[in-house]
């Protein structure tokens, strides 16, 4: 049994199917290679239907603040008074190139997927390195409020690809991933690992983005039998495995 305990976002994708990356000039905004190969490898996948990574292509904050100036301007006009406080209408006093003076552009990379009030992005003056941090912006803060999330994209997308596959939220992987002969078990205790020879201390750790604020898993796999271990929270195994002929 060889137990791969560092599995990436990556690894873990392309086990489970997501092996042929899309190819051509796909975007035309700048991004970490990190972020470039695994958003090729997930493009068009229904595996990432209802996740928050955005598998499309990812664009700048400050297009969502043209956008939302373009389309307040006209209750502006009318009562600038009232919106003096407004952050969207200060920023509109201001030269576009003058902006990084107040704040950084971002490059919005996923949001959550049920409500859509956070936004996740990487900021641009990080997209040059190999591993940026992800922020997180909540739309009811300041929009100069952006927050490190995790200190890596690599623990980001690890995050995204957990939730995804624990179904906590929604059970689309495993309505995906059924079709295509992998089963999801979540019958055993987490002491089996012991039984297999898995160290629980030695599984890669990875946030979720969302339930608990807390919540937190561990992932091994074993590529050639066919089999990822999920631990939620240190106490509940999920085992996918790709059924055998």
């Amino acid at each position: 049994m060889a137990v791969q305990y560092d599995a990436s976002a990556i690894d873990m994708i392309r086990m489970l199917g997501c092996s042929k990356p899309a190819a051509g000039e796909l975007w035309e905004v700048q991004m970490p290679a990190l972020l470039d190969e695994f958003l090729r490898l997930a493009a068009d996948q229904p595996l990432f239907e209802t996740s928050d990574l955005w598998t499309g292509e990812p664009y700048f904050f400050y297009e969502d603040i043209e956008e939302r100036i373009a389309d307040d301007e006209e209750y502006w006009e009318e009562n600038p008074e009232e919106y003096e406080e407004d952050e969207y209408y200060q920023f509109s006093k201001i030269p576009r190139e003058q902006w990084g003076e107040h704040m950084p552009n971002y490059l919005q990379i996923a949001s959550d997927y049920g409500v859509g009030c956070l936004t996740y992005g990487i900021c641009e003056k990080d997209l040059e390195k190999e591993d940026p941090p992800v922020y997180c912006w909540n739309e009811a803060n300041s929009i100069k409020d952006w927050r490190v999330l995790t200190d890596t994209l690599s623990v980001f997308l690890g995050g995204i690809v957990c939730d995804v596959l624990s179904g906590m939220n929604y059970p689309t992987a495993q309505k995906v991933l059924e079709k295509e002969n992998w089963t999801f078990d979540n019958s055993m205790c987490v002491d089996m690992l012991a039984q297999r020879q898995i160290e629980l201390s030695r599984m890669k750790k990875y946030p979720s983005l969302y339930g608990v604020e807390g919540t937190f898993y561990r992932v091994c796999m074993d590529a050639e039998a066919g089999a990822l271990y999920l631990v939620s929270n240190d106490r509940e195994l999920l085992v996918i495995c790709k059924k055998t002929e």
